[in-house]
C-alpha cells in the first residue's frame, strides 16, 4: 500500500537548496519509487505557525520510505538539507483507505 512522506521546513538559503540539494535527492527518490506530489517553497499557512516549505512524496510503501531515509547515498544530501533548513518536521503516513461499509455495521 502507498505511503506518504510529508516534510515541512524553513529553507534558509533557497539558491543553495535548489543548487546543492535538489539535484542530489531526485535520483535517490526515484530509486526508491518516490513521486513528488507537492513541493512548495512558500506554502500558505492556514493554521498555526508552520514552516514555509512543504513537500509531499508518495512511495510504494512505508518500507520504501525507511529505505530512502536510511540509504547511504542519501546521507550526504540529507546533511545538506539539514544545513540549509530550520524548523524541519517529517512524518510518514499510510495511504487512506475508506472503511468498508460491511465492517462499519
Amino acid at each position: 500500500m502507498s505511503a506518504y512522506f510529508i516534510l515541512t521546513q524553513t529553507i534558509t538559503d533557497l539558491d543553495a537548496f535548489r543548487r546543492d540539494y535538489i539535484p542530489k535527492v531526485m535520483p535517490i527518490l526515484e530509486k526508491h519509487g518516490g513521486e513528488v506530489l507537492v513541493a512548495s517553497f512558500d506554502a500558505t499557512p492556514l493554521e498555526g505557525d508552520p514552516a514555509q516549505a512543504a513537500v509531499v512524496i508518495r512511495f510504494p510503501s512505508q518500507e520504501a520510505i525507511i529505505a530512502f531515509e536510511d540509504d547511504p547515498e542519501y546521507q550526504p544530501a540529507k546533511r545538506i538539507r539539514h544545513d540549509l533548513t530550520t524548523n524541519a518536521n517529517a512524518v510518514m503516513a499510510p495511504a487512506f483507505e475508506y472503511p468498508s461499509r460491511e465492517t462499519s455495521r
